[in-house]
């Protein structure tokens, strides 16, 4: 059921990649729900696939912190959900950073209040990941 669910998720992201191909995509690995592939949609939307389960967060605030030595910082606020592969599911809420580290690649790191409406608790998530700018 588990590997059904992944593929279905797969094929779902990828359409969403094939529908989006004018816009502006990232594409990378990292750590958020176990260790997987993350996308990011015009700035706007993350989406990450993990062997642990799976998570959509839309970006609603994302301002440049600060320049460091001619690199920008930038921090984002979003709202999105979670749901893991064996059980639970939930809402978040991700601050993050993300810094170009060169011409098209970035790296992320976030932290992530969330409610997991499964198990009734509050719990923080947090991801690391480098993309790639198509």
């Amino acid at each position: 059921m588990m590997k059904k669910s992944f593929v279905r998720t797969l094929c779902g992201l990828a359409l969403m990649g094939t529908a989006a191909a004018e816009a502006n995509v990232k594409l990378g690995f990292g750590v958020d729900q176990g260790l997987g592939v993350m996308l990011q949609f015009n700035n706007k939307v993350n989406a990450f696939v993990g062997n642990d389960g799976l998570s959509v967060d839309y970006l609603f605030v994302r301002k440049r912190l600060a320049d460091m030595e001619g690199t920008p910082l930038n921090w984002t606020l979003g709202a999105g959900g979670f749901a893991e592969w064996n059980h639970g599911f939930g809402v978040r809420v991700p601050l993050g950073l993300e810094v170009p580290f060169a011409r098209g690649w970035d790296a992320m790191v976030f932290a992530a209040p969330a409610f997991d409406f499964d198990d009734t608790k509050f719990q923080l998530d947090l991801g690391i990941g480098v993309r790639y700018a198509f």
